[in-house]
């Protein structure tokens, strides 16, 4: 190796990065420290921030997760399958509820030829009759707790409602307009008498849902006289599918036998075709024909008979005048078959002219009472406004006499002997 080589490796090794560097002198490395703290600011230190890792889960939980779509479809499918299980076992609700709202035979009717889906029709009779069965037991039981009524109003006395006013002496006529005295088979009729422990019974649609509570509130107030009322919108004799009031009205006089009054209002839910009941499936009768008259009318009998047959007095209230010209139409025919039907059988009492209406059959909406006009029907020409609620309750109370019951004469109390010393 020539003397220069060796130099040169000599100075290699020297200032390698395995051998030590000499160390700067103090002055140098003083004056390398304030030009670095001069030129390069301090950086703020960054907060530590700590990241939130997910748990780890096992495979085999996540292989065993059902996929959405999988669930999805499984929950439709439940869905599909309830729906048809309450369609299949609630279907003569369905078909009742069909015929009294488009008044034709329902779609489901044509599945009657089927064994399996008459089954569900007796199995939701047979889940009715025991719900019916559970609602009396219950309701005999109640009877049980039942506070006894209200003591009556001085014994010995025979008094009427209050502001009970016969037809006659009525302040009511339509405005700028003079009643003319009733015809004589509109007179007043004999009054119904009640005692302590009577109850009445109300049964009608929506009409007499507004009027009952009324006269319910007067008879229990006043005298102590319950009551029973099975109201219901939308209801009427057309229907017994849907609502059957003469099969419900000699079940409540027969369970019952407190009840000495039955207060009827029906009829405006009425005009319509309804099934032949004579030949089920044949068709329907139509409205105002022979036939529809005749089933009609035996409805209406039915009722009577019944309230005969448990010895309660019945009072039918007639169909008001009705807004609408096809409509009052309709009413008035109605009107008139129940008017002819209950001849003998209960007490009539016409509402036609008894809310306004003129002699030749104009509706109103407003009666004079007092001196003033009160409006007593509804905008839509068909129900009472609160008026006219408590004007016809009012009305009815008119045909009730509450008779007390005798006083029980004290027992003679023997005369004392004379005392002997």
């Amino acid at each position: 190796m020539k003397p220069h080589q060796a130099k040169r490796k000599a100075n290699r090794h020297k200032y390698s990065k395995s051998a030590p560097r000499p160390a700067a002198s103090a002055p140098v490395a003083a004056r390398a420290a304030a030009q670095a703290d001069k030129h390069v600011p301090e950086l703020p230190a960054k907060p530590h921030i700590p990241v939130r890792q997910p748990k780890p889960q096992p495979p085999a939980a996540l292989a065993g997760k059902p996929q959405p779509r999988r669930y999805a479809w499984g929950l439709a499918a439940v869905m599909l399958c309830t729906a048809l299980l309450t369609v299949w076992f609630s279907q003569q609700s369905i078909n009742a509820y069909w015929q009294q709202t488009y008044h034709r035979a329902s779609p489901l009717e044509m599945l009657n030829r089927y064994a399996w889906w008459q089954s569900g029709a007796r199995l939701q009779t047979a889940a009715n009759e025991r719900y019916q069965a559970l609602a009396d037991w219950f309701a005999a039981h109640n009877e049980r707790w039942r506070p006894p009524p209200a003591p009556a109003a001085k014994p010995g006395v025979q008094v009427a409602l209050a502001h009970a006013v016969p037809l006659e002496q009525a302040n009511v006529k339509p405005p700028s307009e003079t009643v003319k005295p009733l015809a004589a088979e509109q007179r007043a009729p004999d009054k119904v008498r009640l005692t302590a422990g009577d109850k009445v019974f109300f049964a009608g649609d929506s009409m007499m849902e507004g009027i009952a509570p009324h006269l319910q509130r007067r008879l229990r107030s006043e005298y102590g006289i319950q009551s029973v009322n099975l109201s219901r919108q939308s209801t009427g004799l057309s229907y017994p599918q849907f609502f059957d009031w003469p099969a419900v009205i000699e079940k409540q006089l027969q369970d019952d036998p407190d009840i000495k009054l039955l207060v009827v209002f029906l009829g405006p839910n009425d005009p319509w075709d309804f099934p032949n009941p004579q030949q089920p499936g044949s068709g329907y009768l139509k409205f105002q024909s022979p036939e529809w008259e005749q089933v009609y009318r035996q409805r209406i009998d039915r009722i009577a008979q019944a309230a005969r047959r448990a010895d309660v007095q019945l009072v039918w209230l007639g169909i008001p005048l009705m807004k609408g010209s096809k409509l009052n139409t309709q009413m008035r025919y109605l009107d008139g078959i129940m008017a002819s039907e209950l001849q003998g059988k209960a007490i009539w009492l016409p509402t036609d002219r008894l809310l306004g209406g003129s002699e030749n059959g104009e509706y109103r909406d407003s009666i004079e009472l007092d001196g003033r006009s009160v409006r007593v029907r509804s905008k839509d020409g068909i129900h009472f406004t609160l008026k006219g609620q408590q004007f016809l309750a009012d009305h009815l109370a008119a045909y009730i006499e509450y008779r007390a019951p005798e006083p029980v004469a004290a027992a003679a109390v023997p005369a004392a002997l004379p005392h002997t010393p």
